[in-house]
């Protein structure tokens, strides 16, 4: 009964902006469809902060591939390929080389990531003394292009449904505890590719 309740008190703040995981998203000119896509690892970026930065890339780069795989519209090219064009590029911006390697392998467009912050709670699922925390951005770069498309930011550190009642997304989607960082980064990862995906159709 307890969301019921709290989904009803959420109706005059704003239902969809309650439940929807805070993106910012920005776009430059029209998005062209997207069928074919390669993922390409996530970066940290140079200040990157977090006592949980070294597992952050990785962590974030299977959130992509995972949730680009859910989305029907476009085939994907395989780890492998996509690892195999990016050793044959010489070290250049994140956006660059996104639309380098998607050129190559003859795809519509590449996605990748940047991890500003990535810091674990401390604590449990029953209580922390400091919650989660998450800033990253999702890039999508046309083939041949040096700069992204479209990205969509989401910067996020949990707090109490009680402090914030437009928090209900993350109770809603990641039920009533403390995140862990991955389970907290991966709302906001599921929902910009959901988001990337409806925009590029």
């Amino acid at each position: 009964m307890r969301p019921l309740w709290i989904a009803l008190l959420l109706f005059p703040f704003g239902c969809s902006r309650a439940v929807t995981p805070p993106l910012t998203v920005k776009t430059v000119g029209d998005l062209a469809a997207v069928h074919s896509l390669v993922v390409l690892p996530a970066s940290a970026s140079p200040t990157m902060a977090g006592d949980a930065a070294a597992q952050a890339p990785e962590a974030v780069s299977r959130m992509l591939r995972t949730a680009a795989a859910r989305e029907a519209q476009w085939t994907l090219v395989s780890a492998e390929s996509e690892a195999a064009a990016h050793s044959r590029l010489a070290a250049d911006s994140p956006e660059a080389r996104a639309g380098e390697i998607a050129a190559l392998l003859h795809v519509d467009a590449a996605m990748t990531a940047t991890i500003a912050t990535y810091r674990e709670r401390v604590g449990s699922a029953y209580g922390v003394t400091e919650p989660a925390s998450v800033s990253l951005q999702v890039l999508l770069v046309p083939a041949g292009q040096k700069q992204a498309s479209w990205r969509a930011d989401y910067s996020q550190t949990q707090e109490p449904l009680a402090y914030n009642l437009l928090n209900f997304w993350a109770f809603q989607r990641g039920g009533a505890k403390w995140l862990t960082v991955d389970e907290l980064a991966k709302i906001g990862v599921d929902e910009a590719v959901k988001e990337l995906a409806a925009a590029t159709r």
